[in-house]
């Protein structure tokens, strides 16, 4: 039988036909318009509704002022918010903003205080650079194919070593008030910050929506194969995302620098999941192809009325973790609503076979709506600078991760006074080394109008125009711990730390017989900790057999420490000491010196008193450690800031008219140290008790 053969097709060199996106794309891919509205009204519901609960629980809560701190507390990190939309529609995650915040002030920073450039000028020049971060990001990613998640995170970390890098030379602080202003003007009476934030969101939400160009992220991130066959520039609409969202990290930066008067090497830690965080809530999906930038902002503002409202309620930083993670996973529970199971318990909480209930349900959410707004704007008559006077006295006192066991005393010297006195006093702070978020609490602590404040800044310059604000609201502020001596506080009650560095130098210089090698460790941008710093450097004057070969930063936390220190001692085999100028520094140093088998050969002098610390001192591997009496601190303190209140303490009449302080301007609490033959007596019990030197 005859063989049939079947032609092949003939080959031409023609493309593909470039498909029209209608038929490549599923409808699915489309923005649905009625879904997301849906969406967007469910988040200000929840808004309105927890400001309802919080408000019921605490009537300052409604006041103007308290809506200002959420909208304050919500700016920097809503500018990343409109970028990190966009990219997240498309498919990606940008890891990077927190350093390229950092990294944008760092620029804008350098460019005024070392380089001379007009305010105009430095400041587009650090978008620019921001811009130039989510450029390479982008490009990486769309060229080179690398996983966008992978490239981000490595972007994360070299602009983060660059800027703790340049503040270990030089940190920029003390800005012209210009510059300031960014930060600190208030046009209508309200912050400029927020008016920036408005404007840009309001900008961004009607581009994303109206622009066809912007459009195309949503058909990217759905299907970007097929984005691709439509004609799509899917590599240009996924790098201008990532240049956009560099860029005003970048922004953010510029304004937290302005906020706090000098540059945070800390600024921006953990922004970026912050920020994504926020965006989840506000409806994006996490595969991309869905979201706006109106129910980004939302999420972000029901993330900031919890955290606030918790601070309203005192409720413990820890808390509000917990809190605003709880958000975080029944937001990403109501995104898997496409799947079965999903439209299955939606339809089950949603859906009545009855028009006429449905009906109801809607009057009756409309109505609860409406009532939970007006009774917050009406406030019922009363606001937190002038409504019903309060049973108790409130008072506040402002640490950085009060957590932290460094501060179990400080707390415990606070509630024992405010017992004492019969008022309310509460240790709060954020969960991080942060001064941009100790400001937040300050504004908050203003809007709720509380009686006194307590304030350990991280950063003198940093906190001094809170401080003053403060201040200027009618509110008595005094520092404990840690001073910020240019401010307008009423008087600094803590350690002489000048004079704890001098004496954990000589005790150091003692242990070595004045000779050998040391390593100092600190937080970097710590004011008073770099006053330990100078003590050191000047008791080793004494010793010119002592050499530092290098200060190494803890970031606050003794893994971090350790981890540095452990890399000394590879590099520096013969390092002879360690002096450490906080808490965190002598654990961590203890840990690296132990694991490397020379207990007794590195001698360290530690600071303070927790319980890793004194644990290290009886076995023998912390020699011993400079104490501070962090009990009397906030004790007095509290005593202080509750007499100026009360006008018990009178110089002369009328002191505030004549400009007179009844106080004294610092209070030295001294220092004192542990060793083995008295470490026994610091261990806490149940309740920490004050200090027995």
């Amino acid at each position: 039988m005859p063989t049939t053969t079947t032609n092949p097709a003939p080959q031409t060199n023609e493309p593909p036909p470039v498909l029209n996106y209608k038929t490549v794309v599923p409808d699915s891919a489309t923005p649905p318009k009625r879904r997301v509205h849906v969406r967007e009204l469910s988040i200000l519901i929840s808004v309105t509704v927890a400001v309802a609960i919080f408000a019921a629980i605490k009537p300052e809560f409604r006041s103007w002022g308290a809506a200002l701190s959420v909208l304050q507390g919500a700016s920097t990190d809503g500018l990343m918010v409109v970028g990190m939309t966009i990219v997240i529609v498309c498919g990606a995650f940008d890891m990077s903003v927190g350093s390229t915040m950092a990294g944008g002030g760092l620029v804008a920073a350098v460019l005024i205080k070392y380089c001379g450039f007009p305010v105009w000028a430095a400041v587009p020049l650090a978008l620019a650079s921001g811009a130039l971060v989510g450029l390479a990001n982008g490009l990486v990613i769309t060229r080179l194919k690398i996983n966008p998640f992978i490239t981000t995170l490595g972007t994360m970390s070299i602009i983060r070593g660059i800027v703790q890098v340049s503040t270990k030379t030089y940190y920029p602080t003390g800005f012209p008030a210009s510059f300031k202003q960014i930060a600190w003007a208030e046009p209508l009476g309200i912050p400029l910050p927020v008016i920036i934030l408005v404007v840009v969101t309001v900008l961004a939400d009607l581009a994303m929506r109206h622009l066809r160009y912007l459009r195309q992220v949503y058909f990217i991130g759905s299907n970007e194969t097929a984005a691709v066959l439509t004609g799509i520039p899917v590599r240009g609409v996924k790098t201008f995302a990532f240049v956009l969202t560099g860029a005003l990290a970048a922004m953010a930066g510029v304004i937290v620098t302005a906020k706090a008067n000098a540059i945070d090497p800390n600024g921006g830690i953990s922004a970026e999941l912050r920020v994504i965080s926020a965006v989840i809530v506000g409806g994006a999906s996490l595969s991309g192809g869905r979201g706006t930038i109106l129910g980004s902002f939302l999420g972000l503002l029901l993330m900031q009325v919890i955290n606030t409202g918790l601070v309203f309620v005192d409720m413990p930083p820890e808390s509000q973790l917990i809190a605003v993670g709880l958000v975080l996973i029944v937001a990403a529970m109501i995104d898997q609503a496409g799947t079965s199971f999903g439209k299955g318990l939606f339809a089950l909480l949603t859906q009545t076979r009855s028009k006429k209930v449905e009906r109801v349900i809607n009057v009756v959410l409309a109505v609860a709506l409406l009532a939970s707004v007006g009774l917050w704007l009406t406030g019922g008559g009363r606001s937190a600078s002038g409504g019903a006077t309060r049973r108790k006295q409130k008072y506040v006192a402002i640490a950085a991760v009060p957590g932290h066991p460094y501060w179990v005393d400080s707390r415990a010297g606070l509630e024992d006074k405010a017992r004492e006195l019969g008022i309310t006093a509460t240790f709060i702070g954020p969960p991080t080394i942060d001064v941009n978020a100790q400001i937040d609490y300050v504004n908050k602590a203003i809007a709720e109008g509380v009686d006194g404040i307590i304030m350990i800044p991280m950063n003198d310059e940093g906190c001094t125009p809170a401080i003053n604000r403060a201040i200027e609201s009618g509110i008595p502020v005094l520092c404990a711990d840690a001073d910020a001596p240019s401010s307008k506080r009423y008087s600094f009650v803590g350690t002489g730390n000048f004079k704890a560095g001098v004496r954990g130098g000589e005790e150091l210089a003692k242990l070595l017989h004045g000779q050998g090698k040391v390593a100092l460790i600190a937080i970097p941008g710590a004011a008073h900790l770099k006053k330990r710093i100078d003590g050191y450097m000047e008791a080793f004057k004494a010793y010119p057999g002592i050499e530092v070969i290098a200060t190494l930063s803890d970031q606050g936390g003794s893994s971090e420490a350790e981890k540095n220190a452990r890399a000394l001692l590879q590099a520096h085999p013969d390092v002879a000491g360690f002096g450490c100028v906080d808490a965190a520094g002598g654990e961590g140093a203890a840990v690296a010196v132990k694991e490397a088998g020379k207990t007794g050969q590195i001698k360290i002098v530690a600071m303070d008193r927790n319980e890793a610390t004194l644990n290290f001192i009886e076995e023998g591997v912390i020699d011993m450690s400079v104490g501070q009496r962090t009990y009397t601190m906030t004790y007095l303190a509290l005593q202080m800031l509750y007499d100026i209140r009360n006008g018990k303490v009178k110089l002369v009449d009328d002191w505030q008219h004549v400009g007179i302080n009844p106080l004294p301007p610092e209070v030295d609490t001294g220092n004192f140290l542990i060793t083995r033959d008295n470490v026994k007596a610091f261990y806490h019990s149940s309740a920490a008790q004050p200090e027995k030197p």
